[in-house]
């Protein structure tokens, strides 16, 4: 069974390397980069030819999509560049697809914060399904969803982890934020929902302290101390910031 490894990029030449030497066992690497303005396709080369430049025009699912579709592999793991591939999950992946019956795996994540592995707040185990036999899944259109498979009996869950760092900087996060609130907002104005003077105590009280409690008691967050309150926190605000954005196109449109 052959192994295509999928990886979207854009502007990753800080991380790109140490996520492509994590899986260099693989049978094919895939990469589908977004206009990157730094070294990261120059950095690619050195491991692969499969190089696709597409812009993705803020819908980085589509060029995740769009590498799916290039690779020949019988089997995908899709990857961001900030992922890196354990060597005991390496050798689980090579061992499970030899003589699988299963459409897809979920795989867990090691979320890295500001250097430290985050155990609360709802982002450990962080199971998602990244490997799958190619034509069983794709990444939904929403910036939010993930892949699917409809079948629980046709997944299973793999033992080992891969590592995500996830932030590496304040800077970073910002960015990424602001990003992240203007596309979610852009997909609910697009769905129809509307912030009403009823709805208000709704999107900027009710559901930000909902998350907040939920992450930071149920999730326990804080255990993971400051860096724990600050993510919970941001997802707070993520969710206040997105209803705000959404009633800034109302206005605008």
């Amino acid at each position: 069974m052959k192994l295509s490894v999928v990886i979207a990029t854009k502007n990753e030449e800080k991380m790109i390397q140490d996520c492509l030497e994590s899986v260099l066992w693989a049978d094919e690497i895939v990469i589908v980069d977004d206009g990157s303005e730094d070294r990261t396709v120059e950095i690619c080369r050195e491991y692969t030819s499969d190089i696709i430049t597409n812009d993705s025009k803020g819908n980085f699912h589509y060029n995740k999509n769009l590498g799916i579709k290039k690779a020949t592999g019988d089997w995908i793991l899709s990857l961001d560049a900030d992922e890196r591939i354990t060597t005991e999950l390496a050798h689980e992946i090579r061992s499970v697809i030899k003589n699988s019956t299963k459409l897809g795996y979920y795989i867990s994540r090691k979320n890295y914060f500001l250097g430290d592995w985050i155990k609360g707040c709802g982002w450990y185990p962080d199971y998602i399904i990244r490997l799958f036999r190619k034509g069983a899944a794709n990444w939904p259109e929403q910036i939010h969803d993930v892949p699917k498979i409809s079948s629980r009996e046709a997944t299973e869950y793999l033992k080992n982890h891969m590592i995500h760092i996830s932030y590496r900087s304040l800077d970073q996060f910002i960015q990424k934020f602001s990003a992240y609130t203007t596309r979610i907002a852009e997909e609910e104005y697009e769905s129809g929902v509307r912030v009403t003077k009823l709805g208000i105590p709704v999107f900027f009280i009710i559901k930000p302290a909902y998350w907040f409690l939920r992450k930071y008691l149920l999730w326990r967050g804080f255990c993971d101390g400051l860096r724990g309150l600050f993510i919970c926190f941001a997802s707070a605000m993520t969710i206040f910031m997105t209803y705000a954005k959404l009633w800034e196109i109302q206005e605008k449109r």
